[in-house]
């Protein structure tokens, strides 16, 4: 056989595999230098340095959205198991991302070729590879990392399990992961429920037993969690009263939907030559909270797209909700649903309007190009290809353009510049900024730096994980990690080191 007719007969795959590749180098290109660590990847990491530096058994992992609601431990044990193998050193994290990410991509693939078609896998596949909203939230180590790959697996689940009930296995197992992972897919599990019932999945008594057995070992440490703690994550719901009395928590439908507005013109298009770390940060945007200042947006550089776009971003999911064709089709119904069940919910959530929130819309609206083109032919498919195109060239641009001022590399080289001068002396950290108030510095020193403070302003939060090492010893130095671009809020008047490195300053003052 030649190698014409071999490409031409391989073609498909060779094409995927290529978006594929595309998808590994994007979400690895300069990666240590862009990563972000932050005080929610601090988090994450200490937890995990209590059972690298002592194993033990934990039964939960991080607090939800500020509910009181505490997260199963899967994600805290897979990384403890990496910061075992690259002694502490968060960089291997950033790794574990981009990989999880480009499996996504590829389940991207699978998901839409079997349930769509090929023409439609290749739109698709092609958006979630190189839309740098997903890149970026694919370069973050955190537990909604897992997100849109458990979304796509529990979707996929329901649609096999019509051909084959085993799959209830599977869904059974990733939906136990979501409460691992993030609440945000809970209402997935109403619509698994449906089916199952509807598919009278009940008088399949192995499959039933098996499934919920799934289900039950995943949630286990959860269950025991709430039997030693007396029913602490089950009783959630009734704290929501409670936790809306915060005047930023109250139900605001109307905030949350100018939130996701935004956010449907920011999956197509982020602007170029502009930090990573400010397009994922909630922090950095002052729609995540009700009542944040607008002095946020000012220093910050996140994306703010262009209204047309979002406006033509929710014009393509109303068109693609109210086609009959899209109710009589199962696979796209199934899509259609899910994408109202993440939605809906994050309107009325009681709590603050975190993008990543809606990660687990990201590869269902990204599945909607794919099948609305699928069935044209012609030149009118590719001429209805060239936007998406377009868009995909421009989110390459834009990923292989990120500035890595409040990267990873920025802040190692920082934190080494610092110790240098503290050497061995005793030291106190605080730190301050509006993005980026919360660096993750604490750790960032104690790991890369060689040295740990007596106090920090992480203390406060985490102290509970790390007691020991709390001191009421006084400190010769103040050291004060600050956000170049924002202003100083603590008196840094007696500074007798200043040091910068990327977006990052270090305020190093003398307390005697």
């Amino acid at each position: 056989m030649s190698f014409s007719k071999l490409v031409k007969r391989y073609r498909q795959w060779l094409i995927v595999a290529g978006i594929i590749l595309l998808a590994a180098f994007l979400r690895f290109y300069n990666l240590p230098g862009i990563f972000v660590f932050g005080g929610d990847e601090e988090y994450q990491s200490i937890l995990a340095q209590t059972i690298v530096r002592d194993f033990h058994i934990i039964w939960v992992g991080v607090n939800a959205a500020g509910l009181g609601f505490y997260l199963g431990p899967f994600w805290t044990y897979f990384t403890a198991l990496l910061l075992f193998f690259s002694k502490s050193d968060p960089l291997v994290t950033s790794f574990a991302a981009a990989t999880l990410g480009v499996g996504t991509t590829l389940l991207v693939f699978f998901v839409a070729n079997k349930m769509f078609g090929a023409k439609a896998a290749f739109v698709s596949t092609l958006l979630y590879a190189t839309l740098p909203l997903m890149v970026f939230f694919d370069q973050k180590y955190w537990n909604p990392s897992l997100v849109p790959f458990l979304t796509l697996t529990l979707v996929f689940s329901i649609y096999q399990s019509k051909k084959n009930l085993w799959w209830w296995t599977v869904f059974a197992v990733a939906f136990g992961l979501v409460f691992h992972i993030h609440l945000s897919l809970v209402p997935l599990g109403f619509l698994g429920a449906y089916y199952f019932i509807r598919q009278k999945g009940f008088s399949n008594t192995k499959i039933l037993l098996i499934s919920l057995a799934s289900f039950l070992l995943v949630l286990s440490p959860l269950i025991a969690f709430d039997y030693f703690q007396k029913g602490r994550n089950i009783t959630t719901p009734l704290r929501f009263k409670q936790v809306s009395a915060d005047p930023t928590n109250k139900i605001n439908p109307i905030h949350h939907a100018n939130a996701l507005f935004s956010t449907l013109g920011r999956i197509w298009y982020l602007a170029p030559n502009k930090s990573n770390s400010d397009e994922v940060l909630f922090s950095c945007t002052s729609l995540s909270i009700y009542g944040s200042p607008t002095s946020i947006d000012q220093f910050s550089t996140r994306t703010t797209a262009p209204i047309w776009l979002s406006i033509a971003s929710a014009l393509l999911i109303f068109y693609f909700l109210r086609r009959k064709e899209t109710w009589k089709d199962f696979a796209s119904k199934l899509v259609a649903i899910s994408l109202v069940l993440v939605v809906v919910p994050f309107l009325f959530f009681t709590g603050r309007a975190f993008e990543y929130y809606l990660l687990g819309t990201f590869p269902l609206i990204l599945l909607i190009p794919g099948l609305l083109l699928k069935d044209l032919r012609g030149r009118v498919y590719y001429v209805a290809l060239i936007p998406f195109l377009v868009l995909s060239l421009l989110g390459i641009h834009t990923v292989l353009s990120a500035t890595g001022e409040y990267g990873l590399v920025a802040k190692k080289k920082l934190v080494e510049k610092v110790a240098f001068f503290v050497k061995d002396e005793p030291f106190e950290l605080t730190q301050t900024g509006v993005c980026h108030a919360y660096g993750g510095w604490r750790y960032l020193f104690v790991t890369y730096g060689g040295i740990t403070p007596e106090r920090s302003f992480t203390d406060g939060s985490l102290g509970w994980l790390y007691p020991s090492k709390i001191t009421d010893k006084e400190a010769k130095y103040k050291v004060v990690m600050s956000e170049s671009r924002a202003p100083v809020d603590i008196d840094v008047s007696g500074t007798v080191k200043k040091i910068s490195e990327g977006g990052f300053d270090a305020y190093i003052l003398e307390n005697f």
